[in-house]
């Protein structure tokens, strides 16, 4: 990356405060969406809002190898990216025997194959509320593309989903949990670094309040 594309990536204070806004926004939009399903009856709490630079240092220094299970979605329209929706171990388990608990009548003789598809369904469900909150904040319409599976570790997932354009790198993650279901997930966006820069140069904290 050359210094000047270096350079468009600097992030004044205060735009760092509109991105922990903006974390906070989307986990908002994750609890209606899961509020609109029965089955979930639980509150949504949210532990975690940062954002960051994903380079080969900080995936190795912050992101470990501990396993994760969820969904990927391309965005094809700005912010353009990526985001994913991902779940520690036992949390993937929750969340599958969940998504399954309508479906089958003994949830522990699911197939494989069918708790993936119940994981990667509710994996761009949580995505589609993260985005749609934004989209409704602002109103402009965020295409998501169909979800799909992913299984690696969160250092892995990362770092696979950032090396597929050169013009990805920053990143917005909120981890959520409900507490009653034993769910913890981290919702990540990682949109193109220059059009995300010029977004984020058109809001302000009073669009957000």
């Amino acid at each position: 990356m050359s210094a000047n594309s270096k350079q468009r990536l600097m992030i004044p204070l205060d735009d760092l405060a509109v991105l922990n806004a903006l974390g906070e926004l989307g986990i908002d939009g994750v609890a209606d969406r899961l509020q609109q399903l029965d089955k979930y009856d639980a509150s949504v709490e949210s532990e975690l809002v940062k954002a960051g630079y994903l380079s080969d240092a900080t995936l190795r220094s912050r992101f470990g190898g501990a396993q994760r299970a969820g969904a990927r979605v391309r965005l094809p329209g700005a912010p353009y990216g990526y985001a994913l929706a991902l779940f520690p171990t036992g949390s993937a388990n929750n969340a599958a025997a969940l998504m399954l608990s309508d479906a089958v009548e003994d949830v522990s003789g699911a197939s494989e194959e069918m708790a993936r598809s119940a994981l990667t369904e509710l994996g761009g469900y949580m995505i589609n509320g993260f985005l749609d909150a934004w989209a409704d904040t602002f109103g402009q319409r965020i295409d998501v593309g169909a979800p799909s599976p992913v299984h690696n570790t969160e250092r892995e997932i990362l770092g696979r989903t950032v090396r597929t354009s050169d013009d990805l790198g920053l990143y917005i993650t909120s981890r959520l949990r409900l507490p009653k279901h034993r769910i913890m997930a981290q919702v990540y966006l990682l949109p193109e670094n220059e059009t995300f820069v010029n977004i984020l140069d058109r809001i302000d904290m009073d669009m957000l309040e």
